[in-house]
C-alpha cells in the first residue's frame, strides 16, 4: 500500500479529529466517556505504522503507540492517582520508539548540533524538579533519561532534521511540562496548554515516521 494513499490520508485526518475532539472536551463540563477520545488517536497511529511500515520499524512504532494509548488512559481517569501507570506506559512508549529510531540512524555524530541541546534541556528539567521529585526520584529519572534518548535518536532518522525530530522535541517539552505540573508548580490552563503539544507532538511522530521510515514493499 502506498503511504500517502488513501487509508494514510484517513488515518491522518481521524487523527487529527479526535485529538482535536478530545482537546475542545477539555474545556467542556465533564462529559461522560471523553477519556475515549484521549487514547483513540493513538491506537490509530499504531494501526497505520503497523500497516505501512516494515516490520523491524513497524512493531516498535505500533507498541510504542499503544502503550501511549495506556498511558493516556492512565492520567485521563485519573491524573494524579494513576501517575505512576501513565510512566510506566510511556516509558516503554520512548523506548520502543528509540529502538525504531536507532535501527534507521543515519550520521548520527553530526547532528550533535540538533541532540545537545535536548539532553541539556532534559537535565535542566529534571534539575529543577529535583527537589520536588522525593520517592519518585529513581523512576523520573530513568523516565527522562529514556525521553532524551528518544528524543536524541529522532535527531539521526530523517535526511535532516525534520517533522519526526520536531515531533520528538515536542513530547519532551509537553513531559516535561507535566513533570513541572506535578513536582514544582501548576500554571494557569496547563492540562489543555500540555495536551495540545502533545497530541501535536504525537501527530508529527506519526506523519514523520511515514515519511522517513522504511515502507513495506520499499528497496
Amino acid at each position: 500500500m502506498n503511504r500517502t494513499g488513501n487509508p494514510m490520508t484517513l488515518a491522518r485526518t481521524a487523527f487529527i479529529i479526535v485529538g482535536v475532539a478530545y482537546w475542545i472536551t477539555l474545556w467542556l463540563p465533564p462529559l461522560p466517556l471523553s477519556w475515549i477520545l484521549k487514547f483513540t488517536p493513538m491506537l490509530i497511529a499504531a494501526a497505520a505504522l503497523a500497516r505501512t511500515l516494515k516490520p523491524a520499524a513497524a512493531w516498535p512504532m505500533a507498541i510504542g503507540f499503544v502503550a501511549a494509548a495506556g498511558g493516556d488512559l492512565f492520567l485521563a481517569l485519573d491524573r494524579h492517582g494513576y501517575f505512576t501507570f501513565g510512566l510506566g506506559c510511556f516509558l516503554v512508549t520512548q523506548i520502543a520508539y528509540s529502538l525504531a529510531f536507532y535501527r534507521h540512524r543515519q550520521a548520527f555524530l553530526a547532528r550533535w548540533a540538533w541532540w545537545l541541546p535536548v539532553i541539556v534541556l532534559g537535565l535542566a528539567v529534571l534539575a529543577w524538579m529535583w527537589p520536588g521529585l522525593g520517592a519518585d526520584r529513581l523512576p523520573v529519572t530513568v523516565y527522562v533519561a529514556a525521553l532524551v534518548l528518544m528524543a536524541v535518536t529522532a535527531a539521526a532518522v530523517e535526511t535532516k532534521p525534520g517533522r519526526l525530530f520536531a515531533g520528538a522535541v515536542l513530547f519532551v517539552v509537553s513531559d516535561a511540562l507535566i513533570g513541572i505540573t506535578r513536582f514544582v508548580a501548576d500554571f494557569g490552563h496547563s492540562v489543555p496548554t500540555i495536551i495540545a503539544i502533545y497530541m501535536l507532538a504525537q501527530y508529527l511522530i506519526f506523519t514523520g515516521s511515514l515519511r522517513a521510515l522504511p515502507a513495506r514493499g520499499a528497496s
